[in-house]
């Protein structure tokens, strides 16, 4: 039901929102043309159909490629899309046995874009395989959550054993790290709570509907297994791992304790029932050692303190944000999904949020324009829409704001050819959106003493003067490129798909609601502050 849900909501939805881009004069839009749309097996349905709604309500043809276990249920789906007047030449349904037949597909040049849910190592070989065909990608997770001294014990173990543990903790958004302050991590209690409450869950096979834990998609996970067979100094089990059948499906959750930064266990996705509860000092730590991961996905605080709940919203580097409630379950619109760092590539346009479907296509300046109207066209597009912490859904007990936060660190690298227009609305716009831009071009360019004093009147704006070689060895220490045009060479994709790093390469837009996405990444923050159904709206406690 939920997933049957969500797939309406997404059909519901995604057309809906293309009218923010219609009313839009200045620029005009077309849809890219393929997309192939490549889904993960835990969410058989909705995922697919998100992406697949998405493509077509840009008005684009889709490639649906589902995990081979789930073919059969996207193939239903399909059928009633079909059945509902899709043309089977906008939709069809592809499922080939090996991945040779995949990477001659996605390599091809007539797929002009790549949606991906799935591991991290899948993305990366989609860039390797075709470096220049855009990707959006929702990758792994390794999601810690946070309780802090000032946090609800009980209300924090029932959010962070649901978190976990549901779905067998098959999810990329599951709670796979706890990390809990020192005082409550030695309270023999709350272990004691902590215990009862994972080992009251029911583990069985999907039949019996009182069983919450089922079993796994796999039974040859290496890296579970070997997190289950090793325990590193001062790691011990709060709650053992047992396999409850003799081919090692079905696993009990488990929950091991002591586990340090930098571990096995804490670097790695594991994809299974298995918490690992780490201690910490102090929420500044916790905000570290959460930090110190490559994903970014979905990360949450258990904590009645205002001030540690402001200082978590604004140090945390994950895309969706959750306190006082569990970190998985987010909900088309209300609670766009999508991550940061490893746990995404591409854009960062969430799944489920206003801009998604402006990612699958094309747009171009539908007028002249003069600098200054793009300046006025582009503060207004700030003001109005992306310096705003908003919550579109206003649900009582809860909030679920939606924001902008701009790139620590993006290149411009301009090449010969580019106009010196395009180059000046990148600078604008990253202007305005307070990134941190370096602007990148040959010292023999032939507008180079123009760009530097266009350069020069911009606060914290660099200027590198380098070839593309010396470029793309500091390519690694940039959140995404932004190029003018597609004429940077093949070098410098090929080097942008083995760092997974995004390069923007359509003509720059005078219009702020599409030119300035591509300087800022998206974050969902969902906060419950009702506590067992009381409602305390004057604090928010």
């Amino acid at each position: 039901d939920v997933e049957v849900s969500e797939a309406i909501d997404f059909c519901r939805f995604y057309p809906t929102s293309m009218a923010a881009f219609d009313e839009l004069k200045t620029v005009s839009y077309q849809p890219k043309g393929i997309v192939l749309v490549i889904p993960p097996w835990n969410f058989p349905l909705a995922i697919p159909v998100g992406g697949t709604v998405a493509a077509l309500a840009g008005g684009n043809t889709v490639l649906l490629k589902p995990a081979t276990v789930a073919l059969p249920v996207a193939w239903e789906f399909a059928q009633c899309f079909w059945d509902a007047g899709v043309p089977k030449d906008a939709l069809q349904v592809v499922c080939p046995a090996e991945r040779q037949s995949l990477n001659w597909l996605s390599a091809h040049q007539s797929v002009k874009h790549i949606i991906l849910t799935g591991g991290t190592d899948t993305a990366f070989r989609l860039l390797e395989n075709a470096p220049r065909t855009p990707l959006s990608a929702e990758t792994g997770g390794k999601n810690a959550m946070i309780l802090t001294v000032n946090g609800d014990q009980d209300r924090a173990i029932l959010n962070v054993v649901s978190s976990a543990f549901s779905n067998a903790g098959q999810k990329c958004s599951a709670c796979s790290l706890l990390l809990v302050e020192r005082s409550t991590y030695e309270d023999e209690i709350f272990q004691s709570k902590l215990r009862d409450a994972v080992l009251s869950l029911r583990t069985g096979g999907v039949w019996d509907p009182m069983n919450y834990v089922g079993p796994m998609i796999d039974h040859k996970n290496e890296k579970l297994q070997y997190a289950i067979d090793h325990l590193e100094p001062g790691e011990s089990w709060l709650v053992a791992p047992e396999f409850i059948d003799k081919e090692g499906y079905i696993l009990k959750p488990c929950v091991k304790w002591g586990v340090k930064p930098g571990s096995y266990t804490f670097r790695n996705e594991l994809f299974a029932p298995l918490l690992s509860v780490v201690c910490i000092d102090s929420l500044e730590q916790g905000i570290e050692y959460a930090n110190s991961s490559e994903y970014g996905l979905t990360a949450g605080l258990q904590s009645l303190n205002k001030a540690e709940r402001e200082l978590w919203k604004n140090k945390i580097e994950a895309g969706n944000l959750y306190i006082n409630r569990g970190i998985t379950g987010a909900i088309v619109r209300r609670q766009p999904f999508g991550g940061m760092k490893r746990s995404a590539f591409g854009g960062g346009i969430k799944a489920g949020g206003p801009n998604y479907v402006a990612s699958f296509l094309r747009f171009k300046n539908a007028t002249a324009y003069e600098i200054k109207d793009v300046e006025a066209n582009y503060r207004q597009a700030w003001n109005n829409v992306f310096s705003k912490e908003e919550d579109v859904s206003h649900i009582y007990g809860e909030e679920n704001t939606f924001r902008y936060l701009p790139l620590n660190s993006m290149a411009l690298r301009i090449a010969d050819g580019d106009a010196l227009n395009d180059a000046l609305l990148v600078m604008l716009a990253a202007n305005q959106t307070k990134t941190k831009l370096t602007v990148s071009l040959s010292d023999k360019h032939h507008q180079l003493e123009v760009i530097k004093a266009k350069v020069a009147t911009f606060d914290g704006m660099k200027l590198r003067l380098e070839s593309e070689e010396d470029f793309i060895n500091t390519m690694s220490t940039y959140e995404r490129v932004r190029a003018c045009s597609e004429s940077l060479s093949d070098a410098v994709y090929q080097k942008a798909a083995e760092l997974g790093l995004c390069i923007i390469d359509s003509a720059p837009l005078a219009e702020g609601r599409i030119e300035l996405l591509h300087y800022l990444k998206e974050q969902s923050i969902s906060f419950e502050y009702h506590r067992y159904g009381s409602i305390f709206e004057e604090n928010k406690c």
